[in-house]
């Protein structure tokens, strides 16, 4: 069961409606929630002859406060046990150091990009609190739930994406894979989720086409079949929750270009979560979370929620 969530809160301008997504996450057996927000006093350098002053982090410690016991409140009527910490430092390092707790079973944020067109390129607009949230994923130990709510237009306009409903995220799941030790780690966590949560389970694996363009057709045929094996084996390690004779199940292979193959399924398939499992523990891995492709082209361009799991 996945009794806490660790959430991390900057009270941009749709975190009340990013809050009350959680009310779709007691199906998960969540019953505690806690809430952090972080004041990096970086952030307060606004020009060159700006002071870092205490009295002013003071003054925003405040302000959190007040809407945090607000927040606190409200998701107390729907049932949850709530608690709320206030840290000063680092944003990445902070969020981190609070999710080492042992009650923490996984780390909620937020993801806000500019509405356009995915092609897997590095934008530079995903970010946290202004700090590169793949600094945040690297940091955390935990697994991190990436929730897409909101598009912003380069006109200014701003909508709100179906896509981000939140509400049965958790139903229609795409696990994407290469079978590696890394990826595979993500099936603890997806086994940690109720029966019935899962009304259907999607292996996706990308024949990279790099791979396949050195292969002959029969040796293409073999490999297809190993990784029907491996998923097979994959859903063995899920007790057998998902058989294709149940109709819970699905295993896709596609070849070409693993980001934007993924994307591309995704957005087809109009599904809302990815799982992956992470690769890199440190800086210079933090390029690889799947198939080589790197976790700002991955994250940046899909058009859904994404969990990641270590």
């Amino acid at each position: 069961m996945l009794n806490t969530a660790l959430y991390a809160i900057n009270f941009g301008d749709f975190y009340y409606e990013n809050i009350g997504c959680f009310a779709n996450y007691s199906k998960l057996g969540l019953k505690e929630i806690v809430l952090i927000h972080v004041i990096d006093p970086a952030l307060f350098q606004h020009n060159l002859y700006s002071v870092y002053k205490k009295e002013d982090e003071e003054k925003i410690r405040g302000l959190a406060e007040i809407k945090l016991k607000d927040i606190k409140k409200d998701l107390e009527k729907s049932g949850f046990g709530v608690r709320y910490v206030i840290r000063t430092g680092d944003v990445a390092d902070e969020i981190a150091d609070e999710a080492k707790g042992e009650n923490i079973d996984f780390v909620v944020l937020d993801k806000v990009v500019l509405d356009k067109k995915a092609d897997c390129k590095p934008t530079g607009y995903f970010s946290f609190y202004g700090s590169p949230l793949y600094d945040i994923l690297i940091k955390t130990g935990k697994p991190v739930l990436i929730m897409k709510r909101v598009l912003f237009h380069p006109t200014g306009v701003i909508k709100t994406d179906e896509n981000a409903d939140c509400k049965d995220l958790f139903a229609d799941v795409v696990f994407a894979t290469d079978f590696s030790e890394f990826s595979l780690k993500a099936l603890p966590f997806i086994n940690k989720v109720p029966a019935g949560v899962i009304k259907m389970f999607t292996i996706l694996h990308v024949i990279d086409e790099k791979v396949a363009k050195n292969l002959k057709s029969e040796e293409i045929k073999n490999y297809e079949k190993n990784l029907a094996e491996k998923a097979e084996d994959a859903v063995r390690g899920l007790n057998y929750r998902f058989t294709k004779e149940k109709s819970n199940l699905e295993v896709t292979v596609r070849n070409g270009i693993p980001c934007k193959e993924i994307t591309d399924f995704m957005t087809l398939t109009r599904k809302k979560l990815l799982i992956l499992g992470h690769k890199g523990k440190d800086k210079e891995k933090l390029a690889e979370i799947l198939f080589g492709s790197t976790a700002e082209r991955v994250i940046n361009a899909l058009p859904c929620s994404i969990l990641i799991v270590k």
